[in-house]
């Protein structure tokens, strides 16, 4: 286990999460809010806190990240990040514990701030403004409770991901870096390294937060109603090569993509689709995708 990735510890880590979320607008969340704002703060608040596993660190995003970058990074950011932790297994890429020990890296070697965790992306509110504002109230005795602790819950979805509210998804959805990982494992395994897919099938990846937080669910995770991998694929590929052609499809919601996803799911329980040859298989894909964007379009 010399080699084991770093990551904080889990014990510890959990520890803090439960402390931290114990009461809204507590002296403990408050601290660290105190913590967040300022980097050199934050790096001491959890090297005090959670002690640290493993030996071997990741590398590093290769440029400086704007707080929206972090955020919401660009699909070309998502890509090389990917390329450059490729070789990790989805072992390791869903624990809150390693992402967690990942951003605090970069925080480290200055390619982010800690104050971007705190970001809430409405009306571009800039992480160390709102956390000035709460800690302000704070001290004039009007903090709202309520206020303090989503940004600390915010604070630590971005952070490696909140399972203790979220479950295991805030990894695939709310951890910047973690999703970027998934994200792009999931456009190279639809894809096969095939040029003429991989845009189709990242564009349907982040077409919204919405959507891949539905793919997450339906596909992505281990209780997919879909079954296998194999048909997990296909229908991934059907779907990307439907809304590439038709861009204003219905089944580019959230809502109809689960309402497909259901209707393939049913098919699958009454017939095993997964031994079937790939062509066969993308025979009922692409038919249950077509059936649904016409039958929605009439709506």
């Amino acid at each position: 286990m010399s080699n084991r990735f770093k990551e904080l510890s889990d014990e510890e880590y959990s520890k803090l999460r439960r402390n931290l979320l114990k009461e809204k607008g507590s002296a403990a969340q408050v601290e660290f809010l105190k913590a967040v704002r300022d980097d050199a703060d934050f790096l001491n608040y959890f090297k005090d806190k959670v002690a640290t596993v493993g030996s071997v660190d990741v590398c590093l995003c290769s440029q400086k990240l704007t707080e929206s970058e972090f955020k919401h990074a660009p699909a070309d950011t998502e890509a090389s990040l990917y390329d450059a932790w490729k070789d990790l297994s989805p072992r390791t890429a869903c624990r809150t514990t390693f992402w967690a020990m990942v951003t605090i890296n970069h925080i480290k070697n200055e390619k982010i701030h800690s104050s971007y965790l705190a970001a809430d992306g409405r009306g571009g509110t800039e992480g160390k403004n709102r956390i000035n504002r709460l800690l302000r109230n704070a001290q004039q005795g009007v903090a709202k409770p309520k206020e303090i602790d989503d940004c600390v819950r915010a604070i630590l979805r971005q952070l490696g991901g909140l399972p203790d509210a979220r479950g295991n998804k805030t990894i695939y959805v709310d951890c910047p870096f973690g999703r970027a990982w998934w994200r792009e494992r999931l456009v190279s395994q639809v894809s096969k390294g095939d040029i003429n897919l991989i845009q189709k099938v990242r564009d349907l990846t982040r077409l919204s937060k919405a959507y891949w937080e539905e793919l997450v669910v339906l596909v992505v995770s281990r209780n997919s109603i879909l079954g296998s991998h194999k048909i997990r694929e296909a229908f991934i590929l059907s779907l990307a090569e439907q809304l590439s052609e038709f861009t204003t499809s219905p089944l580019a919601t959230a809502e109809k993509l689960r309402t497909t996803c259901r209707v393939l799911g049913s098919i699958q329980a009454s017939r095993e689709l997964s031994i079937l040859k790939d062509s066969e298989l993308r025979e009922v894909t692409d038919g249950v995708v077509k059936s649904q964007h016409d039958y929605w379009s009439k709506q």
